[in-house]
């Protein structure tokens, strides 16, 4: 079942409304993406590599927990 809307053009208002709200969160993006590049930018690829390896082994650990509960009833 395919839903078919008419699209309505934007109104001028409407227009430099939405460009205004875009334009801001692009501003925040672009603020919290030099806030971590920040704080994150001593981190040596050792440590990138040792807290990637810790997260995948986590996760595939809950994973498989997950897996034999299933599997247990």
């Amino acid at each position: 079942m395919r839903l078919r809307f008419k699209e309505k053009p934007l109104s001028v208002g409407q227009e430099k409304l939405a460009v205004g709200v875009a334009g801001r969160i692009l501003a925040m993006q672009r603020k919290t993406a030099d806030y971590l590049n920040d704080r994150t930018a001593k981190v040596s690829a050792k440590t990138w590599l040792m807290l990637l390896m810790g997260f995948c082994g986590i996760t595939g650990t809950y994973l498989i927990y997950l897996l034999a509960q299933v599997f247990k009833n």
